[in-house]
C-alpha cells in the first residue's frame, strides 16, 4: 500500500519555482518601481503638453477613434488566451506577484 505523501515525492520543484518566482518578482518589481517614477512625469508632461495645444487649437483630438482604440485592446474574448498559461503555472505566477508587489513597495 503507498502512504500519499511519502519520502518519495519530493518538493524541491515546487520550491524552486516559488524561490525563483519571489526573487525575480522582487527585483522586477523594485526595478519597475523606479522606472516608473520617472516615467509618469515624462507621460504627464506629454499629456499636459497635448493638453494644451488642443486647447488653443493647434492640435485637433479624435475622441471616437481613442475610445475605439481602447475598447479594441479591453476585449473580453481574449481574456481566455492570457488567463490559461497564468491558470497553469500558478505557483511560479503567485510568488512572482508577492515578489513583485514586496519589491513595488520598497522601490
Amino acid at each position: 500500500m503507498r502512504v500519499p505523501w511519502s519520502t518519495e515525492m519530493s518538493l524541491a520543484p515546487a520550491v524552486y519555482l516559488v524561490g525563483i518566482g519571489g526573487f525575480s518578482g522582487f527585483f522586477i518589481g523594485y526595478a519597475l518601481r523606479k522606472i516608473l517614477k520617472i516615467l509618469a512625469i515624462a507621460i504627464g508632461v506629454f499629456f499636459l503638453a497635448v493638453i494644451s495645444l488642443g486647447y488653443v487649437g493647434a492640435v485637433v483630438i479624435n475622441h471616437d477613434g481613442l475610445v475605439e482604440f481602447v475598447s479594441k485592446l479591453l476585449d473580453p474574448n481574449r481574456a481566455a488566451e492570457v488567463l490559461m498559461p497564468l491558470i497553469t503555472n500558478f505557483p511560479l505566477v503567485a510568488s512572482f506577484t508577492v515578489g513583485f508587489l514586496v519589491g513595488l513597495k520598497k522601490g
